[in-house]
């Protein structure tokens, strides 16, 4: 017991430190000015605050505590060496709730027209964990209509939010294990809310507000219509001998458009229809134990090929022999698969729109998956030449 206390104890000390990690202190020079040194700190002081998201605070506040404070002599005159007031420190840091984490006055000198103040201010800044999604072009898949409230499945009357909800799921792990978009949640909004409540919350720990604004606008947007999906189980007595067969048969059709979610235009739309005999489904009944589960991930499986060929086709990353190295990996490709391999030419023209019509592609070679792994997949040419494959040129699916 005290042993699994103690590994307790130290995963989230691990984790705390970790999300600690995340969180950087950096530093800017801002300038501020007023007609009379506190009134120029003030103003770079309010400066420094406005560039985060959603803080505002009064300057005269501010200008009020560094007048009262060891800022002037009793002489009246500015003393030099004043470099920050613990007082506006703390201020600061609770009107920001830590984003802030201090300042210190660089110089103030005085011009023609009044002071000018040169202040360092301090900021907390919430850092990514793993490779920047920036530079991945963000997708978002939005929940799918269902054309009825209910679909039956080998004669069960399956909820139609029970097999959206799986076929969605299917869908964003299909997409992320590709590792060439950003998937965004568009989903668990009540929970986000909570969190950020914390984050918000006086018991939260200084910085921690540094985490909010950093939720992403998605450059792709998923939507679609399960239109049907059914499937059966037909039974069949022979008569000479009473023996009775069971076969299998389904069907799913799917519609969906992939939106860029800036102009709202419609780059992809396609309709899917999938049948499904009655070995596919005994393999399903085998491998997922419902004929829904294996449905739904054939389902999801067309889309996301469908939706990356047309987003970010698959190129090659290396070459060595007969060996192609494929910059895609995860689930989507199996041991087994056959790809071809075209070479990228010059890029065509529409000649009435002037939109781009893609790359001119020539099929040289086809390759069949050996090894996938998390980030990439190893391919063997099995047809055409490999000496004229290079990196960059475009993969497909048969």
């Amino acid at each position: 017991m005290r042993l699994l206390l103690a590994l307790l104890l130290m995963l989230s000390l691990s984790v705390s430190a970790l999300a600690a990690q995340n969180i950087k202190e950096e530093s800017q020079t801002v300038t501020g000015y007023g007609s009379n040194p506190s009134a120029a700190i003030g103003d770079a002081l309010v400066r420094a605050v406005g560039q985060l998201k959603g803080v505002k605070i009064d300057s005269k506040r501010i200008c009020s505590q560094l007048s009262q404070e060891n800022s002037y002599g009793q002489d009246g005159e500015w003393q030099e060496e004043f470099t920050s007031s613990e007082k506006v420190q703390q201020l600061l840091k609770t009107k920001t709730k830590g984003q802030l984490a201090g300042y210190q006055v660089i110089d103030v000198q005085e011009g023609e027209n009044g002071y000018e103040a040169r202040v360092e201010v301090k900021y907390h800044r919430f850092s990514e964990q793993g490779y920047s999604a920036d530079n991945r072009r963000k997708l978002a898949v939005v929940p799918f209509a269902t054309g009825k409230s209910r679909f039956m499945l080998l004669g069960d009357a399956t909820p139609a939010a029970k097999v959206e909800e799986e076929f969605r799921n299917r869908l964003i792990d299909l997409f992320t294990q590709s590792r060439r978009l950003s998937i965004l949640d568009r989903q668990y909004g009540e929970a986000f809310e909570t969190e950020k409540d914390l984050w918000l919350s006086d018991d939260a720990a200084s910085g921690e507000t540094a985490r909010l604004g950093n939720v992403r606008g998605v450059d792709y947007l998923v939507v679609g219509t399960i239109r049907s999906i059914w499937s059966k189980r037909y039974v069949e007595k022979i008569q000479l001998t009473g023996e009775t067969i069971s076969t299998y048969a389904g069907k799913a059709q799917v519609d969906y458009k992939i939106i860029q979610a800036a102009t709202r235009q419609v780059k992809w739309s396609d309709t899917i229809t999938v049948k499904f005999s009655d070995r596919n489904i005994r393999r399903m009944l085998s491998r997922f134990g419902s004929s829904q589960a294996g449905m739904t991930n054939a389902m999801a499986e067309r889309v996301a090929q469908e939706a990356l060929a047309n987003i970010y086709p698959m190129r090659v990353v290396g070459v060595k022999g007969k060996t192609v190295i494929i910059n895609q990996g995860g689930k989507s490709l199996k041991k087994g698969d056959k790809l071809h391999v075209y070479f990228v030419g010059e890029e065509m023209i529409d000649p009435y729109t002037k939109e781009s019509l893609g790359q001119l592609e020539e099929k040289i070679a086809t390759v069949q998956v050996i090894r996938p792994t998390a980030k990439v997949t190893y391919t063997r040419v099995i047809a055409g030449d490999a000496e004229l494959i290079e990196a960059g040129a475009i993969i497909r699916r048969k």
